[in-house]
């Protein structure tokens, strides 16, 4: 998540209902930038679609 998705979008977020992210929106802001996050995301991704096209080209579906 990039800090405008966090300033624009999560940051106004009622505190009724999200008393967290409120509290911290700020600090998460900041963070979030710095996240790991992203990379995992991707690194995820990759992998689910390494076993796909392996199924799909009839091997046994499992990531070299």
């Amino acid at each position: 998540m990039d800090e405008e998705m966090w300033t624009s979008t999560y940051a106004r977020l009622p505190a009724e209902t999200h008393p967290h992210i409120a509290a911290t929106a700020h600090l998460l802001a900041d963070r979030m930038n710095l996240s790991a996050c992203p990379v995992v995301l991707d690194t995820l991704l990759d992998r689910a679609e390494t076993r796909l096209v392996s199924v799909r080209d009839g091997g046994n579906g499992r990531a070299a």
